[in-house]
């Protein structure tokens, strides 16, 4: 018995995207735990407003080029399940563990499971079998004690431990599908024990770092001032800054709709959407960043303006403001480094801060400053509350010192 299981796909559907002002084609399937899935797609075909009656209020539906868009939909399904064919029945019990992990990457990304980005990451991750004797070896053969002498092997080649630790659970997660579809009767990596994975202390920046940070920024209104203010002021990761458009600005309510972030595969960024459920979120602002992207909504305002162009709320906050192009999450790391240097930044491990260690900053602060660690876990868009303990652990006992200080002077009120 093997292979992948094909996916009951429906017959699909089309619907109109106006943020890219496209139809856009989408099939559901149910997968091997019984929960919903959903893929969809960009077609080529453009979309045109539905029209409203100024007096009756009455919708005249546009469908110009759903039909077009039906026929994209149709072929793109016939693609998928030319796929579900091909994985069906090419893998066994007897294929090599490399190519049997490779097999499964594919189909997580094919299925629309897993980002193209992460699924490079675990290709990556993956290339650590090729030539080792476990990478070899029939799926069904494996034995625990060569997971141990593979992962043995690697930290004595010089492996880091996220690495080991990464390449794991991959390999653990491909054997727990091959149980599933019966390749093997049980899982080797239930009698092995997960590798350590070391943990690397938070290099946040602390109060008098965030203040030299501003003093050199100077002014706030371009690009890069505000997407190191968005991160500093909200714990937005890189990728999410680049890709927020105005459209998921609030500036009455003020509030942030993160619903996109800027991903790489095969050495280009693409527009995605975000990883997680948790990761689309919604965060509140308040007068310090509403001030920040005022400014920057006004300079792109007077550069449209300028070259005679209308304002689009489809353009990229920290993009450039003329042909509407995002910014490169690379290019965004380079001018930081670039300013690190002049504005000498230091973090609290004593090396020069990352980017990403702006979000660091954002929660270490909050959880020190007595926000409690849901709002803050919500905010960042972890999965649960549990990660954003186990990260930021340091933080939380500050808090609770500065909490139990107060607590002490409250209840030895009196005392002589």
């Amino acid at each position: 018995m093997g292979g992948t299981m094909p996916r009951n796909l429906s017959n699909g559907f089309v619907f109109k995207d106006e943020r890219s002002g496209h139809w856009r084609a989408a099939i559901n399937w149910q997968d091997e735990d019984g929960r919903q899935r959903r893929m969809t797609r960009n077609t080529p075909v453009a979309c045109y407003p539905d029209r409203v009656s100024r007096k009756t209020g009455k919708v005249t539906r546009d469908n110009r080029g759903k039909g077009a868009a039906e026929d994209f939909l149709r072929e793109w399904r016939d693609e998928e399940v030319r796929k579900d064919e091909e994985l069906s029945g090419t893998v066994s019990c007897e294929t090599p563990v490399y190519r049997y992990v490779l097999d499964y990457i594919d189909l997580k990304e094919s299925t629309g499971n897993i980002l193209a980005s992460t699924a490079d990451g675990y290709r990556w991750y993956a290339k650590h079998l090729l030539g080792t004797e476990l990478g070899k070896t029939p799926v069904g053969q494996v034995t625990a004690r060569q997971i141990q002498e593979f992962e043995r092997d690697m930290v004595q080649d010089g492996y880091g431990g996220n690495t080991v630790s990464h390449t794991h659970v991959l390999l653990k997660t491909a054997f727990i599908r091959a149980r599933k579809l019966g390749d093997i009767p049980s899982n080797p990596f239930d009698l092995v024990d997960a590798p350590k994975r070391p943990t690397k202390p938070i290099n946040s920046l602390d109060a008098a770092s965030v203040r030299q940070l501003n003093q050199t920024l100077g002014s706030v209104a371009d690009p890069f001032s505000t997407a190191v203010l968005l991160a500093l002021m909200t714990g937005m990761r890189q990728g999410e800054i680049c890709a927020l458009r105005w459209q998921d600005v609030d500036r009455v309510s003020r509030k942030i709709r993160v619903s996109h972030a800027l991903t790489r595969a095969n050495g280009t960024f693409a527009l995605s959407t975000p990883k997680t459920r948790s990761s689309a979120r919604t965060i509140p602002y308040g007068d310090e960043l509403a001030r920040v992207l005022e400014a920057r909504a006004r300079a792109m305002h007077g550069e449209r303006e300028s070259m005679g162009l209308d304002w689009d709320e489809g353009l990229f906050v920290v993009g450039n403001a003329v042909n509407g192009a995002w910014k490169s999450p690379m290019a965004l790391g380079q001018e930081w480094r670039a300013f690190v240097r002049v504005a000498k930044l230091v973090g609290s491990q004593g090396e020069a801060p990352r980017f990403h260690d702006l979000r660091h900053t954002f929660a270490t602060m909050a959880i020190s400053s007595g926000v409690d660690v849901k709002t803050v876990s919500a905010i960042l868009g972890h999965s649960n509350a549990a990660m954003t303990l186990n990260v930021y652990a340091d933080a939380l006992a500050d808090s609770k010192k500065v909490s139990m200080d107060l607590m002490g002077r409250i209840m030895s009120a009196g005392l002589s």
